[in-house]
């Protein structure tokens, strides 16, 4: 079917500085980009004609797949508009992280629409301008209740959740540690913060004591900051380990659930309720585009720290806060996970089907646990390839490639939503099994 669209094709220019090595299609952008500065190219005007000439060479090809998107919005399975081509693909789609597809239930919907009927469209400005209504601070109140802290703070996204709070917590004699497969929000926030830092390797709860023996005597505090779930790898941390830690070198710890809120825990309280950890946990933060089908991110936390946190993390200060309606959806999401605790379970248990149906098959899953499935295709040309093959056979999904992951561990994520049937998570392993067999990946 074709679309009424006008294709988004540019004739690459003549004039690029090309890199001097030869590049290969299935070369990533984050590569390209890469080798140019090595090369000596430093002229964002030679870097992004070279990279829009690369751009266009992948969409000809069918290898680029992040210009896709839905026509009428996210579910399991619905219409893909393809640019290049202006046309419409039917596909399941695999890459969004409505993991309750709570996005689609109606009452939420009515909610959201009484809600703008009440309280309008906008925000109009940041929190402390006024921007928030009853609704936000309900939110905050229930945010706060369901994961087991005093207080919450309530930002319009979660990339700037992490990115304000972090930045802005630490003292001007603190340290901070992170896993090294941290989202990009977290590492940002460390960053702008100014102070001192390290790694751990990931998930390596010895990696991480290595650091804190090294580490701890030197700083008035050290704040260690994990993810519950990796959304590249899809695995879970050893929070039960790093808590442990705690009693022996007095660190704060903090915890971005954005992979575990609202489908682990009671009622979606997170991974660290489900582990009985909450207490010794200081900082729980989460999105909010993902379980409850909205946008936004909280952090919750003692109350003692939220007026630090709201005249000092920029992010807070001088951002519009997120709509009536988000929040809206927000309080209606956290109901429906009350109210429908099988939503949850249903979602483990497709969890545990496809992954059983997959490693049988002999796919590389690394040490992924959570609904976030990957398939680990460390080539990048099979990996491409793989990728392009699976729109033509209705199944959608990105490759994660460089500078997301290190170029040897590229891969393609399935992320399981309560949205998606058994006839789509068959349709898919079929899909997968045939091209899995034709590039000798299983």
């Amino acid at each position: 079917m074709t679309l009424s669209i006008e294709r988004q094709h540019q004739t690459p220019s003549n004039a690029i500085a090309p890199a001097k090595t030869p590049v290969s299609l299935s070369t990533s952008i984050g590569l390209l980009k890469r080798q140019l500065k090595s090369e000596g190219i430093t002229s964002f005007e030679d870097i992004a004609a070279a990279i829009d000439q690369h751009k266009q060479l992948q969409v000809e090809a069918g290898l680029y797949s992040y210009d896709k998107f839905t026509l009428e919005g996210s579910r399991g399975e619905t219409q893909l508009v393809c640019p290049s081509t202006g046309t419409l693909h039917q596909c399941i789609v695999w890459c969004i992280n409505h993991y309750t597809g709570l996005n689609r239930n109606q009452k939420i919907i009515d909610k959201v629409c009484e809600a703008v009927q009440k309280f309008g469209t906008g925000s109009g400005t940041a929190a402390l301008s006024g921007g928030m209504s009853s609704l936000h601070k309900e939110a905050e109140r229930r945010l706060a209740s369901l994961v087991g802290k005093e207080s919450a703070l309530l930002f319009p996204t979660g990339y700037t959740t992490n990115l304000g709070v972090i930045s802005a917590l630490p003292g001007t004699n603190d340290f901070l540690l992170f896993d090294r497969e941290a989202h990009a929000s977290i590492i940002d926030g460390i960053k702008l913060s100014g102070k001192k830092f390290a790694s751990f390797k990931h998930n390596s709860v010895a990696d991480l004591e290595n650091k804190l023996q090294k580490y701890r005597h030197q700083y008035e505090n050290v704040i260690v900051i994990v993810e519950s779930a990796y959304s590249m790898s899809g695995d879970l941390a050893p929070l039960k380990e790093i808590v442990q830690l705690k009693q022996k070198y007095n660190f704060h710890l903090y915890v971005d659930e954005a992979h575990t809120f609202g489908f682990y825990g009671h009622q979606g309280a997170g991974y660290c309720d489900q582990l009985g950890v909450t207490e010794e946990v200081d900082f729980i933060m989460s999105t909010l585009s993902k379980s409850t089908a909205s946008i936004g991110g909280f952090l919750a936390c003692k109350s003692k720290y939220i007026p630090l946190l709201q005249w000092s993390a920029n992010s807070y200060l001088f951002q519009a806060c997120l709509t009536p309606g988000d929040a809206a959806a927000i309080l209606a999401s956290l109901d429906e996970l009350a109210a429908n605790p099988e939503l949850i379970a249903q979602l483990h248990q497709k969890n545990s089907y496809m992954r059983q149906k997959l490693t049988g098959m002999g796919f590389d899953l690394g040490h992924s646990q959570s609904p976030i499935i990957p398939i680990f295709i460390p080539e990048p040309e099979t990996l491409q390839a793989f990728n392009r093959d699976l729109l033509l056979e209705g199944i959608f999904s990105v490759a994660i490639i460089y500078p997301v992951v290190k170029p040897s561990e590229g891969r393609i994520r399935f992320i399981l939503n309560a949205s998606h049937t058994y006839e789509n998570i068959d349709r898919t392993l079929d899909v997968l099994e045939k091209l899995g067999k034709k590039y000798r990946l299983i």
